[in-house]
């Protein structure tokens, strides 16, 4: 099969495209054909060499967890789906191989679920990591309710772009920040206060409407003092989902009584299932896909290092 892969951790030039054995589904998975996958920060950051603590990797690797495709083969315990469903889901494990840049992919039968006539296989594919992870930190973790406020880091990001209409939908009001470029995007997402993080200080404008600080602040960022400013931002007894990194050490945690916690996306085909419905009614925004072919990997990849794309990076399998 087609696939891109890598043999050692490094730069985005360490990416290749070749032929790699066609996986076999486990018999609790199923083996998709990919359509269309799509890249998210993880992918470069285990790449790169990062979080090995957490995940283990058996070289060459494929990246990739994302995906959008057909089954073409079911596991021996799978009793649920057959081949030539029309699926999408989130093939994460904890040892990565055969990841979702290819033309199959394996996938455990719980994490997918079907995808709909009415959303395109390309925008299928920007969905699970980002929705999963979105939903997980504001609706699980944050609790979040109508009336309460998020403040979520990179709104035009590939979470944020989720993040944002999932808060509203909930109803909580959304202080985000992104650049002057786009600011009519994360406004038409349903942020309601925007912040040009390039010319403002967000610490002030946040501090000066809410000067308890808000309930939840979903911190998408690494570096430049950004983890121990959510902590400062949020209000006594509130709390911090970290999507890259674990909390800082800060005394003020423990004593506001700030639940603050390193996130990591969870597989949940059932969970997936109820947010594509969400999406399919037009409750929940899809998030704004930028479609490459399979082979510009290696650019896709120095796209979502420069930080600056609007919604998510889609790989089209031809």
């Amino acid at each position: 099969m087609k696939a891109i892969f890598y043999e050692q951790h490094g730069t985005a030039e360490v990416l290749q495209v070749g032929e790699r054995p066609t996986p076999e589904p486990q018999d609790h998975e199923v083996l998709v054909e990919v359509v269309a996958t799509s890249v998210n920060p993880i992918d470069r950051r285990l790449r790169s060499g990062e979080l090995q603590e957490y995940i283990t990797r058996t070289f060459p690797v494929v990246p990739g967890w994302d995906l959008a495709g057909r089954i073409v083969k079911v596991g021996a315990k799978v009793t649920d789906w057959q081949v030539g469903d029309e699926v999408l889901g989130l093939a994460f494990t904890w040892s990565i191989q055969h990841g979702s840049y290819a033309e199959y992919c394996p996938i455990d039968a719980a994490s997918i679920t079907h995808k709909p006539a009415s959303i395109s296989f390309e925008q299928a594919a920007a969905l699970p990591l980002v929705s999963l992870t979105a939903w997980q930190a504001l609706s699980e973790f944050g609790r979040l309710q109508a009336g309460q406020s998020v403040f979520i880091q990179a709104g035009a990001g590939g979470v944020g772009s989720v993040a944002i209409p999932m808060a509203k939908h909930l109803g909580a009001k959304v202080y985000t920040t992104t650049s002057a470029k786009n600011s009519d995007y994360v406004k038409s997402l349903g942020a309601d206060v925007v912040i040009d993080y390039t010319s403002a200080d967000y610490e002030s404008v946040i501090r000066e409407q809410e000067p308890d600080g808000v309930d939840l602040v979903l911190e998408a960022l690494l570096g430049n003092g950004t983890a121990e400013a959510a902590i400062r931002l949020t209000k006594d007894n509130g709390r911090v989902a970290y999507m890259n990194n674990e909390p800082p050490e800060m005394a003020e945690i423990a004593q506001r009584s700030i639940t603050a916690e390193f996130l990591h996306h969870r597989p949940d085909g059932e969970m997936l299932k109820d947010l594509v419905g969400l999406y399919q009614s037009d409750e929940i925004t899809l998030p704004r896909v930028h479609i490459r072919p399979l082979e510009e990997a290696l650019d896709a990849h120095l796209q979502s290092e420069a930080g600056h794309t609007q919604g998510k990076v889609v790989l089209r399998i031809s």
